[in-house]
């Protein structure tokens, strides 16, 4: 029986233009009356995190900074964090930063986010990063601001910049986790900090196996999850490496596919899963019973 599902934000919860639908809406109540707890999982920072659940009007457990961070709600404590302090390497990273006009979000442990680029980045970043980045305390001296203990540093660039940002990360950085959360988004964390890492601390938190824990994504971000989870599901508009691992194809985020993901879920956990999810890897939406 599923009694915890994992769901991604961008792509996955949220529409193409950054909505949530009143059937997903609705799906994620029904999925708490039928006793599964709904967690978000995001490589957005606290703030991305909580204004979701503000969206919602809901409160409950998130992971957010890319798997950095774990709470137990917006009202809650925090589970468990992942921070790194790899000053020497992230200069390299500032340095690439300012020869090439790209940009970069750093999150502190508790302090607010750090933006450090030009105001031209605004034509790279979707409409909810500009806004988180021109939220955030806007730094001329990464050199000195950068200098303490982070959950996630993210490099904003054009698809080009970001493959070339991606060799001095792995070349200058190997202390430092690379994924790549989006086209035009790298983020940077702890070794060993990811999503399926914190998804797996909020299983022990909460006293649950992997096998009752559903998770539901779209990007290489979300891989480490979906390997974790007992029901992986990838989304109509995932990547392909996703889709390789699920074991559910969901409809796409513009198609209401948590809806579908969650409403299923429900229905086989009162069928009592004749298709176990641990063991069959080729559940499909064409043939899921």
């Amino acid at each position: 029986m599923i009694k915890l599902i994992a769901i991604d934000l961008d792509g996955t919860m949220y529409t193409s233009d950054h909505r949530i639908t009143p059937s997903v809406r609705n799906a994620l109540d029904a999925a708490i009356e039928n006793d599964i707890q709904p967690v978000i999982v995001t490589g957005r920072g606290r703030r991305g995190a909580e204004y979701a659940l503000d969206l919602l009007e809901k409160d409950f457990p998130y992971i957010c900074s890319a798997g950095a961070l774990l709470r137990s709600g917006k009202q809650g404590e925090t589970i468990h964090s992942w921070t790194f302090h790899e000053h020497a390497e992230m200069l390299h990273v500032i340095d690439f930063t300012r020869k090439h006009g790209t940009g970069l979000i750093a999150e502190p442990a508790e302090k607010a986010p750090y933006w450090f680029g030009p105001d031209s980045m605004r034509d790279v970043m979707d409409p909810m990063t500009v806004k988180e980045a021109y939220r955030s305390q806007r730094t001329f001296q990464p050199e000195i601001d950068f200098d303490q203990p982070l959950l996630k540093v993210t490099i904003a660039a054009s698809p080009e910049l970001l493959l070339e940002a991606e060799k001095v990360v792995r070349k200058r950085c190997p202390s430092i986790h690379l994924v790549f959360s989006g086209i035009q988004y790298i983020d940077l964390t702890a070794d060993g900090a990811n999503k399926g890492s914190a998804l797996s601390a909020l299983a022990d938190y909460l006293h649950l196996r992997s096998k009752e824990i559903a998770a539901i994504g779209d990007q290489g971000i979300d891989l480490q999850m979906l390997h974790y989870a007992g029901l992986p599901i990838a989304m109509a508009n995932a990547v392909p490496a996703l889709k390789d691992i699920a074991h559910w194809i969901a409809p796409s985020n513009d198609e209401d596919g948590v809806a579908w993901a969650i409403t299923e879920i429900i229905r086989q956990n009162k069928l009592g899963w004749p298709n176990n999810p641990e063991k069959n890897n080729n559940i499909r939406t064409s043939n899921v019973i």
